[in-house]
């Protein structure tokens, strides 16, 4: 049982940091993106079209990372408190 909730612990530890990462990295992501717009577009286009691209892959990217982070620091308060648990009894 110990074994099982050690290795959620360091699932958890990975999906947090995992969300952490995509939140941080998020605004280069948008502007990558973007950048790859104006390319497939031949090099042009329209400047309220290229911000929504960025602005909207930014906000996607961030929201996933923080769906992943909130599912990784609950999954390791979960943990931490079962842990603590085994440790008492």
């Amino acid at each position: 049982m110990k074994k099982t909730i050690c290795i959620a612990f360091v699932v958890m530890c990975i999906l947090f940091i995992i969300g952490i990462v995509l939140i941080f990295s998020a605004p280069s992501a948008g502007e990558n993106a973007g950048i790859r717009a104006i390319q497939n577009h031949g090099g042009g286009m329209d400047t309220n079209h290229f911000v929504r691209i960025i602005e909207s892959t930014t906000k996607s990217y961030q929201t996933g990372g923080l769906v992943i982070s909130l599912v990784g620091g609950f999954g390791l308060i979960l943990n931490g408190y079962f842990l603590i648990k085994l440790k008492t009894n």
